[in-house]
């Protein structure tokens, strides 16, 4: 009786094992070196810390993705990041224009972990900028979703401040303008006043 017990358990064991050493699947991404898939490319299939090693560091400007991806603008996953799936000809509607230095699957179940917030607000995509924090407030020099800049106004602020998981805006400068801007909705609006020096409440 103990002996089939042993043997049952062992077994059990190494099909877990077996589990646990399958290989992460998820899909491919390949980087192109010009827009609209062109140009030298490099087809990746793991986590990449360091884009560097491929030596395509800071050139992709379009690129192919199979699943969904977390792009970052800093080796080792720092500064922005932004999660991408599907085909993208021109990496600058994402702010990512020849600026990413590495990228992994996104939900990697063994990848680091990414801080996060409640979740973003209508209309804007979490991430972007990290602000700078104060005892109450989150200190943000020039909001920006997907590289652009974000539309004045009291709904836009919010909206900003809701993506990066905090509370109301407290305060923000409009006397910047810019020719392309982002409207509170997420949709893209003409030349207008552009939010500055945001400040958004902690909780």
């Amino acid at each position: 009786m103990n002996r089939t017990l042993t043997l049952a358990a062992l077994a059990t064991l190494s099909i877990a094992g077996a589990a646990a050493a399958q290989p992460y699947r998820g899909g491919t991404a390949t980087l192109y070196d010009q827009p609209n898939f062109q140009g030298a490319s490099v087809t990746i299939t793991q986590s990449t810390p360091d884009l560097g090693r491929w030596r395509f560091n800071d050139r992709a400007q379009s690129a192919r993705f199979e699943g969904r991806w977390l792009i970052c603008e800093h080796d080792d996953f720092r500064g922005r990041c932004q999660e991408v799936r599907g085909d993208v000809p021109n990496l600058h509607q994402y702010g990512l224009m020849a600026q990413i230095s590495s990228l992994e699957p996104a939900g990697r179940p063994d990848g680091p972990g990414r801080p996060g917030g409640p979740g973003p607000g209508p209309g804007f995509p979490g991430g972007g900028a990290r602000g700078v924090d104060g005892a109450t407030t989150v200190f943000f020099p020039r909001p920006t979703v997907r590289g652009l800049d974000v539309a004045a106004g009291d709904r836009g602020a919010n909206a900003y401040c809701r993506s990066q998981g905090l509370g109301r805006a407290v305060w923000y400068d409009s006397s910047s303008r810019a020719r392309e801007a982002v409207g509170p909705d997420g949709e893209l609006v003409g030349r207008s006043d552009v939010l500055r020096d945001l400040l958004c409440r902690k909780y």
